[in-house]
Formats: C-alpha cells, structure tokens, sequence
C-alpha cells in the first residue's frame, strides 16, 4: 500500500504515521516510513533556501518528488507498505495559496507522481495547528496564521476533488490514530 498523509504541521501527521506503522507491523506488514520534502539532495536544498522565487521552489518540490517516487515504487516492489508524510497535494495547497496557478502546479507535478492508495487530509484549524507547532519550537516560514487558512482551503478543495478521505485532526491523538488505523484496514 502507499498511503499519503497530508495536512498543515501541528496537524498530527507524523503521530498518526507512527501508530499506524506499529498497527500495520503487529499484522506482519514490512512498512517504510518516508516523506517530502526528502532528505536527498534536492529535498535538502530547497528545505533549507528561502530566497526562491515561488516558480523554482514548484519545480525544485516537483524534481524531489520525481526521484522520491522513484524509490516509493522500489520499496513497494520489495513488499512494503510505504506511509508518507506529504506528496503532490501539499505543492498544490501551499503555493496556489502562496497565489500560483494550480493548473500549472498540477501539470508539473503530473509525470511526477504515482497515484497513492488512499491520502488521508489530517484537517486541523490553522490557530490549533500553531499552538501545537510553538509548543514544539518549531515554526517555519510557513507558519502564518492568515497563509495558513488559504492553504487549509486550498487542502479542503483538493481533497474533495480527489477524494481524499478528511480526518477531524483537533481530537485528541488516539481518537484519530483509531479513525485513521479503521480507513487503512478499508484498503
């Protein structure tokens, strides 16, 4: 299975990953845990440059997205279950609410991308999410309150149009690791 998670940080992303490795390996599943940007060269670089035009910080997510599904489509031919924290939805989320076109985003990401199982929106109110980011010490450029509802908009529109299943993120962790374990088993 490739299941892809997505949602604005502080929304419990990687909490639910965890939990549902742990459920999918105490039923013998061999399970990879992977996400975007990657830790591979191109991941790296556009994680840590902030002076990108938006264009080239598209194409540089697109190009480490490119050769991450290249290795999701290994490990799924040795048999893992591949869980993914991030795809082609949040480049669409973030910068068509950063004003990019998201026709364009689309189409760059278009030969990119293999279509996952299931992806799981981990929908979360944006002030809630930056609460739990600041408790963590963590905070991005990202991570503005008015940036962060046009992308949560933008996730939500996605999600309908691609038939993402939406988890209510602002319950507390095993409310959603539970609703997120019982989606998995639907696969």
């Amino acid at each position: 299975m490739f299941i892809v998670f997505e949602g604005i940080d502080g929304s419990g992303k990687s909490s639910v990953i965890a939990r549902l490795k742990d459920h999918l390996e105490s039923k013998g599943r061999k399970v990879k845990i992977t996400a975007e940007p990657t830790d591979g060269p191109v991941g790296k670089f556009v994680s840590v440059t902030d002076d990108l035009n938006p264009e080239a910080e598209a194409l540089l997510f697109t190009a480490d997205r490119a050769l991450h599904t290249e290795q999701v489509k290994k490990w799924m031919s040795e048999g893992y279950d591949v869980l993914c924290d991030r795809y082609f939805a949040s480049t669409l989320a973030y910068q068509s609410a950063a004003g990019m076109d998201i026709g364009w985003l689309k189409s760059i990401n278009s030969k990119a991308i293999i279509t996952p199982d299931i992806t799981i929106l981990m929908d979360i109110d944006p002030e809630v999410s930056l609460k739990r980011v600041s408790q963590r010490g963590e905070m991005s450029r990202f991570e503005k309150l008015d940036y962060l509802r046009k992308v949560r908009k933008a996730y939500l529109d996605i999600a309908k149009e691609y038939k993402f299943k939406i988890v209510d993120a602002d319950r507390d962790r095993d409310t959603v690791a539970e609703e997120v374990i019982t989606i998995a088993r639907g696969i």
